[in-house]
């Protein structure tokens, strides 16, 4: 089993349910649940493969206020290796994510930590003893995002890591310039399809294809494409494609970190030595138990559970 590395952005979600639309000015409404709970891209995937029996660290920055303690104490209860998180004098980033009814949901960001994240702040000694460098949360890490992604990228592939990275929406809108230099340093690249279609500046959910080429020819050796309710597609390194479905027939409560346990999934696959299909199938599993419940790791299974589902039920 390989140890994983998870680089990138954490922060405390304020989880809001159900928000369809905003009150008038100076008008209160009640809803049904606002909970805490941790979140980013990093802190998620994390929370994720411990829960999968995955062994993991996470390098990361967080505020020394209330809300960072609280990420950091619910990281560790996990058994997320804490070692490579470090305090700064940014406040931690937060979420407010607003749930609609139907379990959609967006964002109110304020960057915080995240943003002020660089690669001073990764441990060079945890990074040695790692087989697979995540970087997690890409174009929300704004010290980080370009150059210094692409250095430690090149620094891990060096030393024979294996490297994946996924995006997260860019709310400066700069997009493919944030991370076209680290791009080349990677051996998988996993963007969700909205973030892929900005970043291959095609406008079409069904022209996956023609976004993962796109991609694959600005350097990454793989391109899985996260694709929501119709599963992921990957186009390999020698050209193979591949489309796994996933499980259609579960109504999803809340899709927040859905693509971060889809991540979580593949990236255990790889840990175990799986082929990629079997990494996509399992991506598209643990991104459904993700689904199931409130919260980006609430609804995440072990590892035996989430095979017993997997041979339970069908994909589409």
């Amino acid at each position: 089993m390989k140890n994983v590395l998870c680089v990138g952005s954490i922060t405390a979600d304020i989880i809001t349910s159900p928000v369809d639309s905003l009150p008038e000015k100076g008008t209160l409404r009640a809803v049904e649940n606002i909970t805490i709970s941790v979140g980013g891209c990093a802190s998620n995937a994390a929370i994720d493969l411990a829960k999968l029996g995955i062994p993991v660290a996470i390098a990361s920055k967080l505020g020394d206020d209330p809300m960072g303690r609280y990420v950091k104490d619910e990281l560790e209860k996990h058994g997320v290796n804490i070692r490579g998180l470090v305090t700064g004098s940014v406040p931690t980033t937060v979420s407010n994510v607003c749930l609609t009814s139907d379990g959609e949901r967006s964002f109110l960001y304020s960057p915080g930590s995240a943003a002020d994240f660089s690669i001073a702040d990764v441990d060079r000694d945890l990074l040695e003893m790692t087989d697979i460098v995540f970087v997690a949360g890409a174009m929300l890490l704004k010290r980080f995002d370009g150059r210094e992604c692409a250095d430690l990228l090149r620094t891990a592939r060096a030393a024979g890591k294996t490297t994946v990275m996924d995006t997260a929406w860019d709310y400066e809108g700069i997009w493919l310039d944030k991370i076209s230099e680290a791009l080349p340093y990677l051996d998988i690249f996993m963007p969700s399809i909205a973030e892929a279609k900005k970043l291959a500046g095609v406008d079409d959910d069904d022209g996956y294809r023609e976004i993962a080429a796109r991609l694959k020819a600005l350097g990454p050796k793989n391109i899985v494409v996260k694709l929501g309710n119709k599963g992921a597609y990957m186009l390999k390194e020698n050209g193979d494609e591949m489309l796994a479905p996933t499980y259609t027939s579960i109504k999803p409560v809340d899709t927040t970190g859905a693509g971060d346990a889809f991540c979580a999934g593949f990236i255990a696959g790889l840990s175990l030595g799986k082929a990629y299909d079997e990494c996509l199938r399992l991506g598209n599993a643990v991104g459904t138990s993700c689904v199931r419940k409130i919260g980006a790791s609430a609804g995440i299974l072990s590892m035996q559970e989430t095979v017993r589902f997997m041979n339970e039920n069908i994909p589409g």
